[in-house]
């Protein structure tokens, strides 16, 4: 079976116009004309590449977080039920900006585990948190998105704040420390 693209350069050198292309292959116009015009390939790589490179690390660590993949299983399920072709990788409950972000934490943002100072300026003094870890049915929202320090982050992994406070406290215990 031929690719769309091939099919697209097919009707479009037998004089098809875009419109009946669109028609017969159900597929965008835009698509279409990625495919047909002379040089648009490279026009897009080109806008993509400039639009990447002008968005600030804090807005990359935003949509992270906005667009982290569920657990495969689920995204498995997800396809199954949908029957489609393509997994939807953009959940549409997470339609908060970066400004958003900004104002749920404020200018003198603290880590919620650790309680220490976090840099806006400093992206390495910062990683974003699902409060409930999405593989216990966290969602990629802004009422579960935490603000922590790397090293609690890792720390914390998958695990509950309470299961994080259980392990925490067994290892005091455990090495002789007073909680």
């Amino acid at each position: 079976m031929s690719s769309m693209k091939e099919k697209i350069l097919r009707l479009h050198a037998e004089g098809k116009s875009y419109r009946q292309i669109e028609k017969e292959l159900g597929c965008s116009r835009s698509t279409i004309s990625y495919h047909c015009s002379k040089g648009q390939k490279e026009k897009t790589l080109k806008r993509t590449a400039k639009r990447r490179a002008e968005r600030s690390v804090f807005e990359k660590k935003v949509d992270n977080f906005k667009y982290a993949n569920k657990k495969v299983t689920n995204g498995v399920r997800d396809f199954k039920r949908r029957n489609r072709g393509r997994l939807n990788s953009r959940p549409k409950n997470n339609s908060f900006t970066y400004e958003d972000v900004l104002n749920k934490f404020g200018p003198n943002p603290v880590c919620y585990l650790t309680g220490r100072p976090i840099d806006w300026e400093d992206p390495a003094s910062y990683c974003f948190d699902h409060f409930i870890p999405v593989s216990k049915g966290g969602q990629n929202t802004l009422e579960n998105l935490r603000l922590t320090c790397p090293e609690a982050n890792r720390a914390k992994g998958d695990m509950s704040l309470g299961e994080l406070e259980l392990l925490c406290s067994d290892i005091l215990h455990w090495r002789g420390k007073l909680i």
